[in-house]
């Protein structure tokens, strides 16, 4: 057993209050005995097993898991690596919130306020997946990937605010329109080899985008880079 401790020994050993050690005496997770005046005594088994509910309550773990863990119940391996996985989408929900109050913080004005948060995650996904099968039909699946926003888990401040903008963007009939003359006067003009090497070809391509797609497709190519993080496209040499 070890050597014979007082309630208030065993928690200063241990690093603990002495009302924690009461607290976890009367859970059943440490073993007391009493003496004949009715005093707790603990032995040396008491302070580490107190060191470990210590250490698992730091990382948030709550009681009956360590119930479990001092029982044998689950292996302390098992539950650490549940609570990694908890943790890691924790992470990557506070990263995001993170990111959008970052964004928030510089839009003062509360109508752009209003406009960012009264979306959900999935009406914004939802908006770009249906601007992109009502202005891309037709066109290759490299086409629509290159033309695919897609924010990761754990997006810069700058990725949302490209994200929000998108959104915003997709949603302007005139954009939508132009994309949707841009798309067709490229199939015709691509026909069954888009990718062919034709300075003709390419000419007509870029005389294309000068009259059809407008300074709010640039952009549009400039917030998917941003998002994606890919390399912006005015900065693409050639």
């Amino acid at each position: 057993m070890g050597m014979d401790h007082s309630i208030g020994a065993v928690a200063r050993l241990a690093g603990v209050s002495v009302k924690a050690v009461r607290h976890y005496s009367d859970l059943g997770l440490l073993e007391v005995r009493r003496t004949a005046a009715g005093h707790r005594r603990y032995d040396d088994t008491a302070v580490v097993r107190l060191r470990l509910i210590r250490t698992l309550r730091a990382l948030d773990l709550d009681l009956p898991t360590i119930h479990a863990v001092l029982r044998d119940e689950r292996s302390l391996a098992e539950v650490a690596a549940t609570h990694a996985d908890a943790l890691a989408i924790q992470i990557r929900t506070l990263r995001r919130q993170h990111a959008l109050v970052t964004v928030l913080a510089n839009h003062p004005d509360p109508e752009d306020v209003y406009l960012m948060t009264e979306q959900s995650e999935q009406d914004r996904r939802a908006l770009i997946a249906d601007f992109l099968d009502t202005t891309l039909a037709g066109t290759a699946p490299a086409v629509r990937q290159n033309l695919t926003p897609v924010l990761p888990e754990d997006a810069e401040p700058q990725q949302v605010e490209a994200w929000l903008e998108l959104t915003t963007l997709v949603t302007a009939p005139d954009f939508r329109d132009s994309v949707r003359r841009l798309m067709a006067g490229y199939l015709a003009l691509a026909g069954d080899d888009p990718l062919r090497a034709d300075p003709e070809y390419r000419s007509r391509l870029i005389e294309l985008r000068r009259t059809e797609a407008g300074p709010h497709w640039h952009r549009y190519l400039e917030l998917v880079a941003v998002v994606n993080g890919w390399t912006p496209p005015s900065r693409i040499a050639g």
